[in-house]
């Protein structure tokens, strides 16, 4: 298994979660669509593509990613083209038959179907949420079914709002349902969405939960302690430092909220440690330099701080504050009470408890039980934020 800090990681360097993996599958094999539910970086996309790589008897696998999508046709395009060009529905002779008579039926102009790939007009625009429906009702699947794994999905939908207004956004949480509810073709396929920001906080704000709530959640929770000695293990094998169960030990209690992706990079920074002092063996001391100089590189946690541009005026100040309040608090965590004071400042009494849950949503603090206090869900997040962000 490689360091993997960047892209999804696949293959060999996938850290198997079995338990997690057979969940998803339960619900796909109920006929539920889904929403993989998770703060960023605890690899949902590394999830979807594991489906991806290694789909079940009977079904056929689409990835699409619609992080750059912004309206409403061009989200459908992206998933019409990701379907005729599945390689594992084109490796079936039948399906890939079916797929060209999709092509001469269905779209009256397409300038290429060969085996590798579909290419579109560019000189056409269709409806592709029409398309989307008679390329259902056409294809022969035999009878396999589709998941389509759409990652981004509230990003795509913010886009969207940004740029066409929330009626536009909340019109492709509708459509979306309305194919999910479409009894001429729901038995083909099923959508599981996911992505860095949450889906849940979304339709909240835009008050169009209703949409969303036929949709079953698998949580991705942080690594469990075994978990993530288990993950630094099998970094190891392929690395040539050691290091014994006590500074293991120390590194997990350090990082406390277990994600892949903060393992991934302390052992990348306890790499580059190596590689400059030839260190055959880490200890504890080059375990806290190595958290240190994650904290100090800033590209891989400045989008915490730039998602949050996407809140105005009040509501921006508000978590700015909040987050602030409570990264450089002594006690690292700041009561109800001193929310609320917060809330009251800048005259969201009525909808503060909102923001709160989607900063809860998408992983940046947690509170305890009752609700008595508020923290950064990652001290790592929380240092990171208190060096870079609070004033």
């Amino acid at each position: 298994m490689k360091i993997t800090t960047g892209q999804a990681a696949r293959g060999d360097n996938f850290f198997k979660r079995p338990i997690l993996i057979n969940k998803l599958w339960r619900k796909i094999d109920s006929d539920s669509s889904i929403i993989i539910s998770a703060p960023r970086r605890v690899g949902k996309t590394s999830l979807m593509r594991y489906i991806e790589d290694n789909p079940r008897e009977k079904y056929y696998v689409v990835y699409v990613i619609t992080e750059s999508v912004y309206n409403e046709n061009k989200y459908y395009k992206e998933i019409v083209k990701a379907i005729l060009n599945c390689d594992s529905i084109r490796k079936r002779d039948k399906v890939i038959n079916s797929i060209k008579d999709i092509a001469k039926n269905v779209f009256k102009s397409i300038d290429e179907v060969g085996i590798d790939s579909v290419k579109f007009s560019k000189n056409i625009e269709y409806n592709y949420y029409d398309k989307f429906i008679e390329i259902m009702k056409t294809i022969d699947l035999e009878g396999h079914k589709l998941i389509i794994m759409i990652d981004e999905f509230a990003q795509t939908i913010e886009n969207i709002q940004q740029k066409e207004g929330t009626a536009s956004a909340v019109h492709l949480l509708q459509s979306n349902r309305v194919l999910r509810q479409n009894s001429d073709i729901n038995n083909k396929f099923q959508f599981i969405y996911t992505g860095s920001i949450s889906l849940e906080g979304i339709a909240r704000r835009m008050d169009s939960s209703k949409f969303i709530n036929d949709l079953d959640i698998v949580k991705v929770t942080p690594l469990s302690e075994s978990e993530g000695k288990n993950l630094i293990n099998e970094l190891l094998k392929g690395l040539d430092f050691t290091m014994d169960e006590s500074t293991i030990n120390h590194m997990l209690n350090e990082i406390k909220w277990l994600i892949p992706f903060y393992i991934q990079l302390a052992m990348d920074k306890i790499q580059d440690i190596y590689d400059e002092d030839n260190l055959c063996v880490i200890h504890n001391k080059s375990v806290d330099v190595a958290i240190k100089r994650m904290i100090e590189e800033n590209n891989k946690f400045s989008s915490w701080h730039e998602r949050l541009v996407v809140y105005k005026n009040n509501d921006y100040k508000f978590i700015i504050e909040a987050l602030d309040l409570i990264s450089i608090s002594e006690a690292k965590k700041i009561t109800y009470n001193e929310i609320h004071n917060l809330a009251v400042k800048y005259n969201l009494c009525e909808t503060y408890k909102d923001l709160l849950n989607t900063l809860i949503d998408d992983g940046y603090i947690n509170n305890d039980d009752e609700g008595k206090f508020y923290t950064f869900t990652s001290p790592i997040l929380r240092m990171w934020w208190c060096k870079k962000n609070a004033n």
